[in-house]
């Protein structure tokens, strides 16, 4: 049911020196308002409230940052994996954590596994991929065409700076990582999608971001042609390859239904989380009002679930 779905909404989460010893603390939209005396049980029950440095909420009342004064001390909140906070379920996100999970689309069902995980070694050590069943009615055994990518990013490398599609086995697929601004696949910027597309297309040089009277034509542009898409104009964006995953039963729980708008920067993140007791939210960057909206249900998937 609706009532069993966690949303989490961020804004853009701070990284580096700034957030030492810090993690964010996401509490259930339900529950707002919150004060601050609704942490003190739960802080006391993981005996860390003596520990607390700062806490404060971080621009959405209820996303509160706290500073530990160790190491340790950060340590055990991390692991207490979630808290109850007003009764409601509130996630503890690590915005130091270099793990991600991935949602690779438009994969056919004889790619192996370790094809896809051999796609993102540049980028870091993929630790687990695994296919999605469908759990709508009479398809409960059959798999989607999206794989689950758990990684662990390289140094310098973020969830921003990894590819939006790749080429695989001759086919493109579709890179998808909660709370990162889709690519727009008519201009090619990211912040927004095709439909919602307000960058200007030159009609003379047929290149985006300037209109006809600003453009100054070079050798290379007049030799070139007309600037070509590289994807036909029926290919699914972010939102719609996302959305399939809904099925057509009502009751059917999608693992992530996007909605609403992207955002450009500075924005604020919708993100799905699984609930799942053994993990913590982690990887969560932007986006905004301009909303990337992700709702997930209590199951790993929603909608879909890892193949056993």
């Amino acid at each position: 049911s609706s009532s069993e779905e966690y949303n989490i909404v961020l804004p853009p989460v701070p990284t580096g020196p700034s957030v030492l010893n810090s993690v964010m603390l996401h509490c259930d939209l339900k529950g707002r308002p919150y004060r601050i005396e609704d942490f003190r049980q739960e802080l006391r029950r993981i005996a860390v409230l003596s520990d607390i440095a700062s806490l404060g909420a971080y621009q959405m009342n209820h996303v509160w940052l706290a500073t530990l004064r160790t190491p340790e001390a950060k340590e055990r909140l991390v692991n207490a994996k979630g808290l109850i906070i007003k009764n409601l379920r509130c996630v503890v996100v690590d915005p130091c954590s270099t793990e991600v999970r991935l949602r690779v689309h438009w994969v056919p069902f004889h790619v192996h596994d370790d094809a896809v995980s051999k796609l993102f070694e540049p980028y870091g050590k993929v630790l687990e991929v695994s296919r999605e069943k469908w759990r709508v009615e009479g398809f409960e055994a059959i798999e989607s065409t999206t794989r689950i990518v758990r990684m662990t990013l390289k140094s310098g490398v973020t969830p921003d700076g990894m590819p939006h599609q790749l080429r695989l086995q001759g086919g493109n697929v579709l890179i998808v990582i909660p709370g990162r601004a889709p690519v727009c696949l008519r201009c090619k910027r990211a912040g927004h999608i095709r439909r919602d597309c307000r960058v200007p297309k030159c009609s003379v040089c047929f290149r985006f971001g300037h209109d006809r009277e600003d453009c100054v034509r070079t050798y290379a542009r007049v030799t070139g042609g007309e600037a070509k898409d590289d994807l036909p104009p029926l290919t699914m964006e972010v939102t719609e390859a996302e959305l399939v995953l809904e099925g057509l039963e009502q009751d059917a729980k999608p693992t992530t239904q996007p909605q609403g708008n992207p955002a450009g920067d500075g924005g604020s993140a919708q993100v799905s989380v699984a609930d799942n007791e053994d993990e913590s939210a982690t990887g969560v960057p932007k986006q905004g009002s301009d909303f990337l909206s992700l709702v997930v249900t209590p199951t790993a998937v929603g909608a879909v679930s890892p193949a056993a």
